[in-house]
């Protein structure tokens, strides 16, 4: 017997993840693995992908239950708070390399959306795990099979996300207004290449969470919906992280040291450090 459509899907996910992780490895030990890195929070998403993706496959060994279900569908939610996460930390690193001081959108912005997308992860996870219920009672046989109803803790979660995302368009399009002014142009570049597949992904959640489309959900959802997931979720994150796996393998390694007028560097302090400047060697004068 094949494998059902969504099964396969998730075989796909692995054979394209495995490298993914192992790259994402790479680039973490080549940037370090300071969260505000970016690349720490590109490997926590590429092993989420991996164990939803290998939940999903062992339902074809074993009858799913209701726990295997939930925890599956936690891995998949997560997902995209986790992706969304690392596009915020390279901004971060974006916002770092920049030479002018006076920006609309400052790494003070970026850390409040950060927050607010780990908020909405969290109301996320909750809202999750208030679906275990329902699903145990539709697969007992106590309540008849239909499309679950999605836990306002889930819809609030997904609209700090959404926010969270917002935020971050912003600042990536600021970027823009001084291009000349920003370091890492390369990294300027890359994140604006994801924005388009971005928005189809929040776009595929949002239409989940928050409409009744048997398309667009997982469980008691029609059979369209595996070819939806596959078309505005899966190909949409594994091209963004194509794309940020790529520039991260041509950027140069930033040490994150000294001050940024709070005591400590930032990564853009690198790009105007006299350390770094060549200028006249001279030999040291003293007595003799």
């Amino acid at each position: 017997m094949g494998l059902s459509p969504i099964n396969a899907i998730a075989a796909a996910q692995i054979a394209i993840y495995v490298p993914y992780l192992l790259i994402a490895i790479l680039l973490a030990s080549r940037h370090g693995f300071r969260r505000n890195a970016g690349w720490l929070y590109l490997l926590l998403f590429t092993l989420t992908r991996l164990i939803a993706a290998s939940l999903q496959l062992s339902t074809t060994s074993t009858p799913p239950t209701p726990a295997l279900l939930i925890t599956t569908q936690i891995f998949y939610g997560i997902g995209l708070s986790t992706l969304l996460l690392t596009l915020l930390n390279l901004l971060g690193r974006l916002l770092s390399s920049t030479t002018t001081t006076k920006t609309i959108f400052t790494p003070r912005h970026q850390r409040l959306a950060q927050i607010v997308v780990v908020i909405g992860l969290t109301l996320g996870i909750v809202g999750s795990s208030l679906t275990a219920s329902q699903i145990d009672s539709i697969m007992s046989g106590q309540t008849p099979f239909g499309i679950l109803e999605i836990p306002i803790e889930s819809q609030i979660g997904l609209g700090l996300i959404i926010a969270g995302f917002a935020g971050w368009m912003i600042g990536v399009g600021t970027c823009w207004v001084d291009y000349k002014g920003v370091g890492e142009k390369k990294l300027l570049w890359g994140l604006t290449a994801t924005m388009p597949f971005m928005i189809v992904r929040v776009v595929f959640s949002g239409l989940g969470t928050f409409g009744y489309d048997p398309r667009f959900r997982g469980f008691g959802g029609s059979e369209e919906y595996a070819w939806w997931f596959l078309g505005m979720a899966v190909m949409m994150e594994v091209i963004v992280v194509g794309i940020l796996e790529g520039v991260g393998l041509t950027l140069k390694r930033v040490e994150n040291r000294g001050s940024n007028g709070s005591g400590r560097r930032g990564i853009g302090d690198a790009y105007n450090d006299p350390i770094h400047e060549k200028g006249p060697e001279t030999e040291p004068k003293g007595n003799i």
